[in-house]
């Protein structure tokens, strides 16, 4: 069974696969406090049976739109014509640091834009007490897929294995690629599990990726962030907290606040307040 969690700064989706004695976890919520945006994915596979279990994993995203231009209208009237401007770069040798970028900017000039800004992926099994080492990243979907362009099914895998699409050659040219974090093999004994941590952003250029995944994979780094992202949506959402009878409406409370400030910003009092009970009638008191 499948049962959804939501935060104000998160979704969870958790799968319970009671004949294979494997529960899985996935959680987003945006990375907070950073001079970098990033979206990250945690997905967590806990041996829920009583046997071993020897897992082959690809964690991820099934598209991976590149970045650069005008992208929104060309991707919903031309997307098929517009991926003769996609393609994969890397970051370095390794399949760890990929970089989905456009060779120069889809526009009907004369003049020629080189694409320089792109998107990134960066995965790595957690690890709290040291840093973490980058997985390899799949991101040629027909070596997933295969054939079965609706991306619902992994034909393309079924015959194969991840330790054979890693050794192969792979390709992300005039294509929409995928995002997929690979771990060969693993095996989790009863009651273990681990979590892969998959991080998806924007950069201005190549070179910025590296520094950005020796951020995000320092030891204990992405617990911590989950732990500030709550932390930060409770200090913003402090002024409406609600307590009743009815968590559900005190959620709700919260939620819509937050939702509202996003939208019209948080509310700030210049000048001076002499009492809380009547600064709202003082006109020396603007509230912005």
């Amino acid at each position: 069974k499948r049962i959804l969690f939501v935060g104000t700064n998160e979704v969870e989706i958790q799968e319970i696969d009671g004949v294979n004695g494997l529960t899985t976890n996935v959680k987003y919520f945006i990375l907070p406090e950073e001079n970098f945006a990033s979206l990250v994915r945690r997905a967590t596979f806990t041996n829920s049976g009583t046997d071993e279990v020897e897992l082959e994993i690809l964690d991820g995203l099934a598209k991976m739109e590149p970045a650069g231009g005008m992208l929104d209208g060309m991707l919903k009237n031309m997307g098929r014509t517009l991926e003769g401007w996609f393609g994969v770069y890397h970051a370095d040798d390794t399949l760890s640091l990929p970089f989905y970028k456009m060779s120069t900017e889809p526009s009907d000039t004369a003049k020629v834009k080189i694409e320089e800004h792109g998107h990134y992926c960066i995965a790595f099994i957690e690890n709290d007490d040291e840093d973490a080492d980058l997985l390899p990243i799949v991101f040629d979907p027909n070596k997933v897929f295969g054939k079965a362009t609706s991306l619902e099914h992994p034909n393309g895998w079924y015959g194969s294995s991840v330790g054979e699409i890693l050794d192969n050659p792979q390709y992300g040219d005039a294509k929409t690629s995928s995002s997929f974090a690979a771990v060969r093999k693993i095996t989790l004994k009863p009651g273990e599990n681990i979590t892969i941590a998959s991080v998806y952003g924007k950069a201005e250029n190549v070179e910025e990726v590296p520094k950005i995944a020796a951020t995000v994979s320092a030891a204990g780094y992405i617990k911590q962030k989950s732990e500030d992202a709550r932390s930060l949506m409770n200090m913003l959402t402090a002024s409406v907290e609600t307590s009743t009878v009815n968590p559900l409406f005190d959620g709700t409370v919260k939620q819509m606040f937050l939702d509202n400030s996003l939208r019209g910003g948080m509310p700030t009092v210049l000048g001076n307040v002499d009492s809380d009970l009547t600064y709202d009638e003082d006109p020396g008191v603007k509230i912005f």
